[in-house]
């Protein structure tokens, strides 16, 4: 049946009921059909029409059969839902459609009908929420990745074939990057921008989450559920959750809500965490034994932990809050009569722990991955609450590593992701994973589907997803342990080859990940100046950043789609901060591309992580540099740049950065290159610069690398010392770091002043500078570094007191008298 065909029996049925067989055979026809669902949705007349059938009948036609209404409203949800699964073909018709709008609505206005039974209620909204979830959800998918990892980035175009140049464009509009020499249709992305972003609007999201409040029907809590748990991912959507609640508990702080088995939320839990926690514990059997007593719906349990995962992630006042949640009112009763009495178990984290323990195993990877994000957020203050923090850390990593063992691919994709979650800035853990042999697992997990990829057994997303998770895990699991980055460099057979291969793959994900475990092999000396080298992956870094920027329209972007546009490049600039340092071969590789250019260009990236690395690696490479290297540098950026990111408009990590690296370049500088560099800024410009940031009133982590370029100034010429000194604000600078609590502070105003007094062993035979001495004279120095010497706990700060104290005292052999430091 053609498309013409279709919409003639639609638009000419004799009667509604012939109209709803008609839309039941469409159905049938589209489910399980993608060619079919690509056909429906491209016919502009027919998707207008089935939209039409999804509005609420004004008041004259509700009389006539509402009960039809609803089914031909329950009918064609399906079918949109249904056409919502092929890719972009679909999608983009019915984003263009406004399709999620007329969805909303509709929600909207069946809830709030008063001529609809509750039972008709419970029966359509299912079939919308369903429609609703699958193409934002689909939507989702397409621009910001797959939720456990990027996919292959293909989709289905009109020849039914997949090729290199679809897969190149396809990872562009994964990215959120305009597609070179393809047309994407004006509006389509503003319309799955402004799609992902409705739900979160005021009225939307207070239909949405009072339904919560108001049914207890899996069918209906289910894709809510998933729907807020993939879109949350954008911050500005979790904030909206989380700070919405209902019109009762705004005014009167916790009244109970309409639902008769949902706790009443507290004052100080956001409702949607409340109701989450509300429901997994009422959910599941609070005896200590799971799943003993009842049959659980366990695609619930997964989902409600899923969103809770997703929206305690990086928040540590929400972990604070569930970890002191319990399913009891303040009496020690249970807020459900009719469970049984008390037990240790209703305390959310203790079930949460039983469900990753024992279960299906769609549950327990959903517990372990909310109780991993729980406890990174905040693993308590109380010295019982990090030791417990600790236990279960052990726990996860236990039934993380059994199940990795037993479990299917895609089973396995997840728990990789918990895993590099789990044991990331955590080198305890990272040490046990490796006494598991979790690295030689992971390894033989990334070669197996490489090998089955190859031979076609392997479908390419999950594929690709696969190799995504188990490079990020490899990558975590060494980040801070030298033992399994060496056990991965060694590996026979090799696995650096998988990684080189990696670094070019169609998935942005993948190539991100291949990054990250290059990072982590470079924090290992030997195997950045031996496997890194020979296998060719530190060059292929460097190339690879350069054709993301390519791709990238030099780095401009497109903001709709959020921070993983920039994945790739920040993995990569973030390597780069290893691979350039002072004792890497890779170094000369870096120069030799064009890399001093291409890291100039990134600092200007709108995007600061990105710009915040490139930073990085300029001051890497200018360390313990040579001359012709700094010169590059900064002839490259420019002294009008080089000022304005030493200045306060900056974006403060940068400023740091840029005074880090003007201190390597004073550094490794003679008298005669210190003069040249500060004429090339302007000696009151710099000095200014230098003065508005090492103010008290400036972040310690400024002040630090200011001063330091104040020592590196006081090695300069007399002029330059002597312009230095004049300045009040210079000596007042120096004397309140003497004073302050920071030890990393005083040591480089112990420098300053010692390059200022001591003078040129080569010319004064080590003599102190009499002027010099005059001008500290009001600042008590002796006395001063007497007490530092007797109280300061730093053994730096102790040494450098001793060097200056003794500068001084040679000033006093010398004139045979002893002077004194005078009062202030």
């Amino acid at each position: 049946m053609t498309n013409s065909n279709t919409l003639d029996l639609l638009t000419n049925a004799s009667s509604s009921t012939t109209l709803l067989t008609n839309l039941k055979d469409l159905k049938n026809t589209v489910i399980g059909n993608t060619w079919k669902k690509v056909e429906v949705a491209e016919d502009e007349r027919l998707l207008q029409f089935l939209l039409s059938l999804l509005e609420y009948p004004s008041s004259k036609d509700v009389s006539e059969d509402l009960a039809t209404s609803l089914e031909l409203m329950s009918e064609t949800a399906v079918i949109i839902g249904a056409l919502a699964n092929v890719g972009n073909l679909t999608l983009q018709p019915l984003l263009l459609s406004s399709t999620p709008t007329s969805l909303l609505q509709l929600i909207t206005s069946l809830s709030r009908a008063s001529d609809i039974t509750a039972k008709q209620l419970e029966k359509i909204l299912p079939h919308l929420l369903r429609a609703l979830r699958n193409i934002l959800v689909s939507t989702a998918d397409m621009f910001w990745g797959h939720m456990w990892g990027v996919g292959a980035e293909r989709k289905v175009i009109g020849t039914g074939l997949v090729g290199v140049e679809v897969m190149s464009e396809t990872e562009v509009i994964g990215k959120g990057k305009q597609a070179a020499g393809k047309s994407i249709a004006p509006g389509w992305r503003g319309q799955a921008t402004h799609a992902l972003g409705s739900i979160f609007e005021p009225d939307n999201l207070t239909t949405l989450l009072s339904l919560l409040e108001a049914h207890s029907d899996p069918q209906i809590l289910l894709p809510l559920y998933q729907l807020f748990s993939r879109l949350v991912a954008l911050p500005s959507h979790r904030r909206a959750l989380l700070s919405w609640s209902t019109p009762m508990t705004a005014h009167a702080h916790g009244l109970g809500s309409s639902s008769s088995n949902i706790p009443s939320p507290t004052s100080d839990v956001p409702f949607i965490i409340d109701h989450l926690m509300s429901s997994i514990s009422l959910l599941t059997p609070v005896s200590g034994t799971y799943y003993s007593t009842r049959k659980p719906n366990n695609r619930l349990i997964e989902a409600s932990l899923d969103l809770l995962a997703a929206l305690v992630k990086g928040q540590p006042s929400l972990s604070i809050a569930i970890r002191s949640w319990n399913l009891y009112d303040e009496d020690g009763g249970m807020l459900d009569e009719e469970s049984p009495s008390p037990s240790p178990k209703s305390e959310f984290v203790g079930i949460l722990t039983g469900l990753v323990i024992a279960g299906p195993t769609i549950v327990r990877i959903a517990a372990a991955s909310c109780l991993t994000n729980i406890i990174k957020a905040d693993r308590g203050t109380r010295t019982s609450d990090r030791i417990r923090s600790t236990v279960i850390n052990y726990q996860l990593l236990e039934e993380i590593v059994k199940l990795l063992q037993s479990e299917g691919p895609e089973e396995r994709v997840k728990l990789c992701f918990i895993l590099a979650a789990l044991v990331s800035d955590d080198a305890a853990l990272q040490k046990a994973a490796a006494e598991k042999d979790c690295p030689d697992r992971l390894i033989g997990i990334l070669i197996s589907v490489n090998q089955d990829a190859e031979k076609g057994e392997f479908n390419d997303d999950l594929a690709s997803r696969s190799r995504e998770a188990t490079l990020l895990a490899l990558a975590s699991l060494a980040m801070q342990h030298d033992a399994t980055r060496t056990f991965i460099a060694d590996h026979s057979p090799p696995v650096l080859p998988h990684v080189f291969n990696a670094l070019s793959s169609p998935s942005y994900g993948v190539r991100a990940a291949a990054c990250q475990l290059a990072r982590a092999l470079s924090r290992t000396v030997s195997i950045l100046r031996t496997n890194l080298v020979d296998s060719g992956i530190g060059e292929e870094i460097v190339k690879l950043l350069k054709r993301e920027i390519a791709s990238n329209g030099n780095g401009n972007g497109n903001k709709d789609i959020g921070d993983r546009i920039w994945t790739v490049e920040v993995a990569a600039t973030a390597t780069l901060c290893n691979l350039v340092a002072d004792f890497s071969p890779l170094k000369a590789v870096l120069l030799r591309e064009g890399g001093i250019e291409l890291l100039c260009d990134l600092t200007k990236s709108p995007y600061e992580p990105l710009a915040l690395n490139a930073m990085w690696a300029l001051k890497n490479i200018t360390y313990h540099s040579m001359e012709v290297t700094r010169i590059m540098v900064t002839s490259t950026m420019g002294w009008e740049r080089l000022k304005f990111l030493l200045s306060p408009s900056a974006i403060p990590s940068l400023r740091v950065q840029a005074f880090e690296l003007v201190q390597n370049l004073f550094s490794e500088s003679g008298i005669s290159e210190i003069s040249k560099t500060v004429d090339s800024f302007g000696e009151e410009e710099l000095f200014e610069l230098i003065i508005q940031a090492s103010g008290e009133d400036q972040d310690v982590d400024l002040r630090i690398p200011a001063i330091f370029v104040l020592s590196n100034l006081a090695l300069g010429n007399e002029k330059i010392r002597n312009a230095l000194v004049t300045k009040v604000e210079v000596l007042e600078i120096l004397s309140n770091a003497l004073n302050s609590p920071s030890d990393a502070l005083k040591i480089p105003a112990l420098r300053t002043l010692r390059h200022l007094i001591e003078s040129n062993p080569k010319t004064h035979k080590l003599r102190p500078r009499q002027q010099m001495i005059d001008i500290f004279q009001p600042y008590q120095l002796k006395h001063r570094l007497k007490e530092l010497i007797e109280s300061s706990t730093s053994l730096n700060v102790t040494a450098q007191s001793i060097g200056l104290l003794d500068v001084l005292e040679r000033e006093r052999n010398a004139i045979g008298t002893s002077t004194s430091s005078g009062g202030r």
